[in-house]
């Protein structure tokens, strides 16, 4: 019977071009959530920029959320960051769009206040790379 023929094409056709929308939708979400978290990242980074000073290096080795990272989070998007200072050591230090939230021991006192003019590397959870000026 050509009817069910025709039906039952019509049913497939429609189904591939459903899962074809769902898959670009899910693309075009899941790329708004990644710039999204580059974005929070780049905000913190120029707020550290702005109260660190004697500042080489920022780097973001996780995409940042209050616990898991994810959009689900509830309360403050908060982020470790590995920071390089003049004297070429590494500190890790927590912080938000906000700002700096807080320090391991043995992070220069010198270094928290005055922020950092020149220009400052920074290199995203996404590999992405940029200077600060």
């Amino acid at each position: 019977n050509m009817n069910s023929k025709k039906k039952i094409i019509r049913g497939l056709v429609s189904t591939i071009i459903i899962i074809v929308l769902v898959t670009l939708g899910g693309k075009v979400y899941m790329n708004n959530k990644e710039n999204e978290k580059i974005e929070n990242q780049k905000e913190t980074a120029i707020n550290i920029k702005g109260i660190i000073s004697g500042l080489k290096e920022i780097k973001f080795s996780d995409d940042g959320g209050k616990i898991s990272g994810t959009e689900n989070d509830f309360g403050k998007w908060s982020i470790g960051v590995d920071l390089k200072l003049s004297d070429e050591l590494w500190y890790t230090i927590s912080a938000s769009k906000e700002g700096v939230e807080g320090m391991k021991s043995g992070f220069p006192d010198r270094n928290m206040h005055g922020g950092t003019s020149s220009p400052v590397k920074v290199i995203y959870s996404n590999g992405k790379r940029e200077i600060l000026k």
